[in-house]
């Protein structure tokens, strides 16, 4: 990357803006220039984000080079900022600069991204080594639950590296599965007791809840599969239950086919459809259909509604050892395809590290290649879309890089968008599949165990380490300062408030993970948001299908194109319910509805009189006066929720045994109380002998003052 700088005196203003259009701010300096790519034949950037800032941000402005590549920042008092480049795909550029009365030129020439991230040692998990049915748990609060067993928790905190050890639950359950409930407390289901482990014949139906709150655990009912189920496969469904299938047996470690559900409502389980064939902690996801797509094996689908499992389309290398260890991870894309990522070479030699899954056609088709081809690697989606994909193993002989029994530290970001992979830095350590990684707020990756490398050598390290992607090194990054709610109901709209006002492209929704081996019980999804936004306030709406924004908890993202802020953990919940309501018109007479209904009516009539609608299933009272046929006229009140002209109609019949009737009714004026015939000319009377009283005293008084 090139950084190019040409300060230009007064002499020079005119070159200045003849060559861009620029004049210099009588108010403060102007810094402009072009944005282009630093290799032949330099074309220009659009869209490029350029920014000027102090480095504590007490000063910050941002601008886009347009069409041409060409950018200006205009207004800016004297001082000494840090002007920095950054565009999708280029490598960021940044530099001092020194503003006062002169116009300066910047220019950029970009090239194609090489940062590597960077890998660091954030905390540990020591005393205990997560080598073999360990799991991690991202919390409402931003720590990570590491477990491996249920009886050795502990609490790290990747912002602050510190750590504690709450109490443990009163048994052991190792090579269980696991999920954050809606309500933010962790289920576990299924495992196996301590007892001879290496067997796996020791299935146990188990299942245990632990509240973040109270750090205290509950025994749920047991599954109904009494023999248990020992990498049990796991998937979150709509309504926020839960779909466990397959899993090894007591007392013989034979796999099942059968599935349950979880109803978080009443905490019971109750059997469901069976898969096409027995499994173990297969890669399973719910996608944007609703249906649930399971990938060991074969490629499946169940139906929440119809509660059956039924074939799709099979990978294009469908020979991968099955009914062994699964060898790849699944992830729902943002445009609900799902991406399988690791392949073994297996029977028919496969080379192909991964396959697209396409809902509409059922379909699956290759993506590229990375430099190196592994299984069972670690993935996680990041919040600018790309994938991380660390580790694994190759089959590669020998190995072109270092490595352990085949396990290596290679690195890559893969992109889905333009089905291209680059290597990035490696992992601390060699880490298999037993080790758990998850995205965490502040937009690293926090990996740590599976130094046990085969059962074979190691533990070599309690290290939790660290990545931070490249968009961590791209510049000032957005900045959250408030939202609007931690609960985001589907469908509704709701705030981003921002600390620096930056241009927002989008705000990312991630789900919250829950990952042991190659599996993930969290929540499957990365939700772009479009955003509008007014100064340093941003609105955008929470998709309302159900069966897109699961219920459960996100990580809010507020992007600039691939560069996230810090997140903000918030909840997705169920959108407002219908509230009752009553549908009125100006005669008093009332429909108990639901709102939604009610307001549908508004453009409609209830016996030929406009409609109001009104919440809490009561309509406000109506005074009316209503003709009967012959003549006979009365009046009256519609009570809540009473039809009144029902009530003049009735009142004709009684006084004149004729149905049929005109009624003119309206909000009732203030109360006047009402008097008979004769006491209103008696009324009348009165005030004429009070007013000529009056009016005598008054000519009295003219008399005697004359």
């Amino acid at each position: 990357m090139t950084w190019v700088s040409r300060s230009r005196g007064l002499g020079c203003a005119g070159v200045f803006v003849a060559c861009l259009g620029l004049t210099q701010a009588a108010a403060g300096a102007t810094v402009g220039g072009s944005v282009r790519l630093a290799s032949p034949p330099n074309d220009v950037v659009p869209n490029a984000r350029v920014t000027l800032f102090t480095p504590s941000l007490s000063f910050f402005a941002e601008a886009r080079s347009d069409a041409a590549g060409v950018y200006s920042i205009d207004g800016v008092p004297a001082g000494v900022y840090q002007l920095g480049c950054a565009a999708v795909g280029f490598d960021y550029i940044e530099a001092s600069i020194t503003l006062g009365a002169v116009a300066q030129l910047r220019d950029f020439d970009l090239d194609q991204e090489s940062h590597p991230g960077q890998w660091a040692i954030i905390g540990s998990t020591a005393p205990e080594f997560l080598d073999a049915s360990d799991i991690g748990i991202l919390l409402p609060d931003g720590q990570i639950f590491y477990c491996h067993d249920t009886t050795d928790p502990i609490l790290f905190d990747p912002a602050t590296g510190n750590r504690s050890f709450p109490s443990g639950s009163p048994s052991h359950q190792g090579c269980q599965n696991a999920s954050l409930t809606s309500d933010g407390q962790i289920i576990m289901m299924g495992g196996q007791s301590p007892a001879n482990p290496g067997a796996f014949t020791n299935a146990v139906p188990w299942t245990k809840k632990w509240n973040p709150t109270s750090e205290t655990w509950q025994l749920l009912a047991d599954l109904q599969h009494n023999v248990g189920r020992w990498y049990p496969g796991l998937a979150r469904l709509a309504d926020g239950s839960f779909l466990v299938m397959g899993g090894g047996q007591c007392c013989d470690a034979s796999r099942t086919d059968t599935c349950e559900r979880f109803d978080p409502a009443t905490e019971t389980w109750s059997y469901t459809g069976s898969m096409l064939n027995p499994s173990e902690f297969t890669p399973v996801a719910m996608l944007y259909t609703g249906e649930v797509l399971a990938t060991w094996s074969p490629p499946q689908l169940y139906n929440p509604i119809s509660e059956q499992w039924r074939l799709t389309g099979d990978f294009n290398q469908p020979n991968r050892f099955y009914p062994g260890h699964s060898d790849h991870s699944l992830i729902v894309l943002a445009d609900g395809r799902a991406l399988a990522i690791g392949v073994v070479s297996g029977p028919d030699n496969n080379t192909m590290m991964g396959e697209v899954y396409d809902p509409a056609t059922e379909s699956w088709s290759f993506t590229s290649n990375p430099g190196l081809v592994r299984y069972q690697t670690e993935v996680v989606q990041l919040p600018d879309g790309r994938i991380f994909v660390g580790g694994g193993q190759t089959e590669v002989n020998p190995p072109p890089v270092g490595n352990v029994l085949g396990v290596v530290r290679w690195c890559d970001l893969y992109d889905p968008g333009l089905d291209t992979w680059r290597r990035v830095a490696d992992m601390t350590w060699n880490r298999e599949y037993h080790g758990v990684t998850l995205l965490v707020p502040d937009g690293r990756v926090v990996t740590t165990g599976g130094t046990v490398i085969q059962f074979q050598t190691g533990p070599t390290s309690a290290d939790i380490e660290a990545y931070s992607p490249p968009y961590l090194f791209r510049g000032v990054r957005p900045e959250i300062s408030n939202v609007s709610s931690n609960d985001l109901p589907r469908g509704v709209q709701f705030t981003v408030d921002l600390a620096l006002e930056t241009q927002l492209t989008s705000v990312v929704l991630i789900g919250t993970q829950t990952t042991t081996h190659w599996v993930d019980g969290g929540i499957p999804r990365r939700l772009v948001l479009p955003v509008q936004q007014n100064g340093t306030t941003v609105t955008a709406t929470v998709p309302a299908d159900a069966n897109v924004a699961m219920l459960g908890h996100y990580m809010l993202f507020a992007m600039v194109d691939d560069i996230p802020s810090e997140a903000r953990i918030v909840r997705i919940v169920e959108a407002p319910g219908p509230t009752t309501g009553a549908c009125c018109n100006s005669s008093g007479f009332c429909s108990i509805e639901t709102q939604a209904v009610c307001e549908a009516n508004l453009d409609q009539t209830y016996l030929g009189d406009d409609v109001a609608c009104f919440a809490g299933g009561a309509c406000p009272v109506n005074c009316w006066t209503c003709t009967c046929l012959n003549g006979f006229q009365g009046s009256g009140e519609s009570a809540a929720c009473v039809d009144g002209e029902l009530a003049c109609n009735a009142l004709c019949i009684d006084q004149t045994g004729v149905q049929g009737f005109t009624c003119q009714a309206g909000p009732c004026a203030p109360t006047i109380p009402t008097i008979s015939t004769w006491g209103t000319v008696i009324l009348i009377l009165f005030l004429i002998i009070a007013a000529t009283v009056v009016l005598g005293r008054r000519d009295s008084r003219r008399i005697n003052i004359a």
